[in-house]
């Protein structure tokens, strides 16, 4: 079911965003991801940089990030380049958050991310699979 496939990969990106930075596109993509309780490291990369500058600093001080532009063609193509740099410069990009999102949230920017998932939270309750443990641990 790709519901519960998009919780846990947003559960297992939590936990993994605790020692590997994600790179989003602007600082309301930043909110909306502290809204989801993500508390590591997250990087905004609109600050004025070119892509290949905020490549090169960030791939100094980082063995691997994660990727979460938009889903737009606009961040579609952010996405690409920044991996293209970013691996050129020996940085491990994971982009399987983004992947996942992409496929399974009718979403198009990162700022619709807490809404969609208060829906597929409110769709599985509706669904009575194992709703109460949901609710508790993505309305808290």
């Amino acid at each position: 079911m790709p519901e519960n496939r998009v919780l846990k990969t947003l559960e297992k990106y939590r936990i993994k965003n605790q020692n590997i930075p994600i790179i989003v596109e602007g600082k309301n993509d930043l909110s909306c991801l502290r809204s989801l309780e993500f508390q590591g490291n997250i990087i905004i990369l609109n600050t004025g940089n070119s892509l290949v500058n905020f490549s090169e600093n960030i791939a100094g001080s980082n063995d691997e990030v994660i990727i979460l532009t938009d889903f737009d063609r606009k961040g579609v193509e952010i996405k690409k380049n920044i991996q293209r740099y970013m691996t050129g410069l020996g940085c491990r990009v994971d982009t399987d958050l983004w992947d996942t999102l992409r496929r399974y949230v009718p979403i198009r920017t990162v700022e619709e991310l807490p809404f969609a998932v208060q829906r597929i939270v409110d769709n599985l309750e509706r669904k009575e699979i194992d709703g109460e443990s949901i609710k508790r641990r993505w309305n808290s």
